[in-house]
């Protein structure tokens, strides 16, 4: 029984001891494999972090003056991590990660920026290098110029802050303070800072640019001064490669010619054209005349001016100042020679004030070739106490005073006596005469109709009223009384005593007074929307997107091909047909009209308006078969009648002055 017990004891000793060298083996061989592997992470950080001396000619430490300070001299090269720094000297502090460089300096990070100067200071734990003196940082697309340029490696954003330049291919660009990131061609310039183009200059405060792109964002009262002309604003984008640019909040352009101010526009200087959103307000100083709108353009090649949304023309060029108001204004100019010849048109809805004459109209247009003013599409004109209606009005001008005026077909003239009372005149054609501003001559012609009040003078009392029917009528008008009255051809009329006198009788048909339309001021020259109360609406601008429609470019090109054509019309026609007003209506044909009796509106779906062709306009245009030409002397030796006023003149005694044009027998 015990010598069992002994035989188990020694059997298990063995396996327990050889239990523990197996697991000793296996725990070397984990250590010994773990030990084996790369160094720590950290390490390999700090590593990567220090600072690394790969060159320099000597190598000096003095332990007890400079300790922890590595004096390097000749041909020092630094290196830190993609940046390789070069300098004739440096002092290297390992301990602190950081050094001092002087000399000749020379950075490099791969091909992509360089920097030289003459003083550094690097910390390589922070990754920032202060430069000193000429600095110069270069990339693909600029050079940066300064005396003092910190360098933030984490950013990659260098910063100057003593004045320095930075100079690309096209310009250069000098401030107080400066901010310049190589890798995205992106600086930052603030305080006094100047934009050098070699056609302009731009000053401001704030700018953000871009060395590749050259587009410049400014911010602040900025200049841009040209030999053309220069611009106000506060803030926009300038493409100075393309010379374009976008001016934001109430920018100002001045041109030789003038001034285009708005809340945005967008500027072109090398094709010198502007186009303005949002209260538009251009001066011609050459011409002296102000238009208005919330949409403009202005091309000043071809001295073409477009204005829409509550358009308004103020012309100052004459001591008598025209105001007009329509939805949509433009004025073309060319020259022909010595001479400027414009073209204006305003549609729809004109309102015209001057001191001397008022109006109302769908369209308008104004040609300094004839130096005339015509009114289209049921047109009325005040002069004083005289209105004057037709299908089309035209006015001529001598010296910018009134001449006469042309209404036709459909005309119709009212002459305010006293309250209710109107001499009235109406026919086929209405040529009347000023003189001094004043209405001195009315004559009408082709089924004409008078109505006329006979008066007393002694008693200044009207006794009578007379209604008269004549193939012509010509009345003579002489310190605001009609004078004399002559009657060509068959008459025929009634006298009514003024006690019979109804309202009837008392206004010709289709004639009524409509004072109620007519401008009283400068300021009356845009229609009052009213709410269902009769109070005034006040006007609302429209948005800058309601405006985004308008082309004036594309409005510029048909009017100048309209002009144009305008031109070539008068300029084919013999000089004595384009001359003053004929003698006599019968001796010449007229010239035909070019005109459109009024211009198409715009409407939400249509594409920018267009002319009609010059054949389109004389073959629509009535107003091309009747007479265009009369005069105040139609009637030979009129003053040498002594007929009394309103007394019939028979056809036979003025055969020579309403004969047919000759058809050459």
């Amino acid at each position: 029984m015990g010598k069992n017990k002994s035989s188990s004891s020694s059997a298990t000793l063995p396996t327990a001891f050889h239990r523990g060298v197996i697991f000793l083996c296996l725990s070397l061989i984990f250590f010994s494999l773990l030990l084996a592997s790369t160094p720590p992470p950290i390490q390999k950080q700090q590593e990567e972090h220090r600072i690394a001396l790969d060159y320099s000619d000597v190598l000096e430490y003095d332990a007890a003056n400079a300790p922890g300070i590595q004096k390097l001299l000749g041909n020092v090269q630094l290196s830190h991590q993609s940046w390789i720094m070069k300098c004739d000297s440096a002092y290297l502090k390992e301990e602190e990660n950081q050094f001092e460089a002087f000399g000749t300096i020379r950075i490099t990070e791969g091909d992509t920026i360089s920097i030289t100067a003459k003083y550094l200071f690097y910390d390589g734990n922070t990754k920032i290098a202060q430069l000193r003196n000429t600095v110069e940082l270069r990339n693909s697309t600029a050079v940066l110029y300064t005396d003092s340029l910190d360098y933030d490696r984490n950013l990659n954003v260098g910063y100057y802050f003593d004045t320095g330049t930075i100079v690309d291919s096209l310009n250069t660009l000098t401030s107080i303070y400066g901010e310049y990131t190589p890798r995205l061609n992106e600086a930052i310039f603030r305080n006094m800072v100047e934009l050098t183009h070699p056609d302009f200059t731009l000053n401001t405060d704030y700018l953000r640019y871009n060395t590749n792109s050259k587009i410049a964002y400014f911010q602040g009262p900025t200049t841009i001064q040209s030999d053309s002309g220069h611009i106000e604003s506060t803030r926009g984008v300038y493409d100075t490669d393309k010379d374009v640019g976008i001016l934001l909040d109430r920018s100002v352009v001045y041109q030789k010619r003038g001034t285009i101010t708005g809340d945005s526009l967008l500027y072109d200087r090398k094709e010198k054209f502007a186009e303005s959103f949002g209260n538009m307000v251009l001066t011609d100083t050459i011409n002296k005349a102000i238009l208005q709108g919330e949409y403009g353009y202005y091309d000043e090649k071809k001295e073409y001016a477009f204005t829409t949304q509550r358009a308004s023309l103020t012309d100052y060029s004459r001591p008598d100042t025209l105001y007009m108001g329509a939805d949509t204004l433009e004025s073309i100019q060319v020259k022909r020679g010595k001479e400027d010849i414009r073209l204006s048109r305003a549609y729809h809805n004109v309102r015209l004030f001057r001191r001397d004459i008022q109006a109302v109209a769908d369209s308008a247009r104004y040609f300094t070739l004839d130096s005339t003013l015509t009114l289209y599409k049921t047109p009325i004109l005040w002069q004083e106490q005289t209105q004057v209606e037709g299908d089309t009005i035209k006015i001529y001008f001598i010296a910018d005073s009134l001449d006469r005026s042309l209404a036709s077909p459909n005309a119709k003239v009212m002459r305010e006596i006293e309250k209710d009372k109107y001499e009235q005149l109406k026919g086929d054609s209405l040529l009347t005469f000023f003189a001094d501003s004043t209405v001195r001559e009315v004559q009408v012609h082709g089924n004409a109709e008078m109505i006329y009040y006979a008066q007393q003078e002694a008693l200044k009392r009207y006794y009578a009223l007379g209604h008269i029917k004549a193939p012509q009528i010509i009345s003579y008008i002489d310190q605001d009384t009609l004078r004399k009255t002559i009657w060509n051809g068959a008459v025929e009329g009634k006298i009514y005593p003024i006690e019979q006198v109804t309202p009837d009788i008392a206004l010709l048909s289709g004639l009524s007074w409509k004072s109620s339309l007519r401008p009283q001021s400068s300021e009356d020259i845009f229609q009052i929307e009213r709410d269902s109360l009769g109070t005034p609406i006040p006007y609302t601008p429209k948005s800058l997107s309601d405006l985004s429609r308008f082309s004036g470019a594309h409005a510029a090109k048909n009017a100048y091909e309209m002009l144009e054509n305008q031109i070539a019309l008068y300029t084919t026609i013999p000089n004595d047909s384009i001359s003053s007003l004929s003698s006599s209506p019968g001796e010449k044909e007229p010239l035909p009209s070019t005109l459109p009796i009024y211009v198409r509106r715009l409407e939400e779906q249509n594409q920018p308006w267009q002319a009609p062709s010059y054949e389109q306009l004389l073959k629509n245009n009535p107003l091309s078969k009747l007479w265009d030409s009369f005069s105040s002397t139609a009637i030979e030796n009129r003053d040498n009648f002594s007929t009394l006023p309103s007394t019939g003149i028979p056809l036979r005694r003025h055969e020579k002055s309403v004969s047919k044009p000759s058809d050459g027998k």
